[in-house]
């Protein structure tokens, strides 16, 4: 396949995030993201916010927003709560420097012709150290309401409704990587998209784990891309 680089990657597509401060009922909060809109520069941006309304052309569901943040100097993050009337939409986007995993998706857009890739997260806790995030999630499953930090949780079940949905019956593409500490985490989620078409390049760690999209290696990288647009061309058939 022609692997496209980062340089001609940004400038094809744009990131745009919506993240917010989630406040949580024992006071203390945590910076998150929602989602990310992966957007083709075709797509008209003038109002970053109409993005959050549009039905995208495929659905990605990874671990966490990791380093993720604002690509603007400046911004404040809303404070949010959950349960709460209207979260579907629309969102505040801004735009956001994309990574190498970003980077991964946007190459499979490229092969498939997709201009719109929506991406959400298993928790939307902003962390780059996976080891220190699942961390945070035990710690907040302590908490009462500590859970409302993922989509899948039951009180967000309108905002995922709207932002699962794509124009055409595309499957679901899964990359949360291979972590055991992500299973419960996991496993909600599943239960949440029971009966969507999924794929994904399979993890020998644990059946509903998964390949991370962008290992360290360019061959391995590529790897992954070859698997998982095989696995796109099958679902299809």
């Amino acid at each position: 396949m022609n692997f496209l680089y980062a340089a001609d990657l940004k400038k094809r597509f744009t990131c745009y995030g919506h993240f917010y401060e989630l406040a949580f009922m024992n006071g203390e909060t945590a910076q998150c993201r929602s989602v990310l809109e992966i957007v083709d520069r075709s797509i008209a941006q003038g109002n970053p916010a109409a993005i959050s309304q549009m039905i995208p052309d495929v659905v990605v569901i990874m671990m966490n927003p990791g380093s993720s943040r604002p690509k603007e100097d400046g911004h404040v993050d809303e404070v949010l709560t959950f349960p709460r009337v209207g979260t579907a939409f629309p969102k505040e986007l801004v735009l956001t420097q994309p990574d190498n995993t970003q980077y991964q998706i946007m190459r499979v857009a490229v092969s498939r012709g997709w201009k719109h890739i929506r991406v959400l997260n298993l928790s939307d806790l902003r962390d780059p150290k996976s080891v220190k995030f699942i961390q945070k999630v035990n710690a907040l499953q302590e908490i009462m309401g500590g859970h409302v930090h993922s989509m899948f949780c039951p009180e967000r079940a309108e905002e995922l409704s709207f932002s699962l949905q794509r124009k055409t019956p595309t499957p679901i593409l899964l990359g949360w990587g291979q972590d055991p500490g992500l299973l419960p985490l996991v496993e909600q989620c599943l239960g949440r998209i029971s009966g969507e078409p999924t794929v994904t390049v399979p993890s020998q760690v644990h059946p509903l784990l998964n390949a991370h999209p962008s290992p360290m290696m360019q061959d391995k990288k590529i790897q992954w891309l070859e698997t998982i647009l095989q696995q796109i061309k099958l679902s299809e058939q």
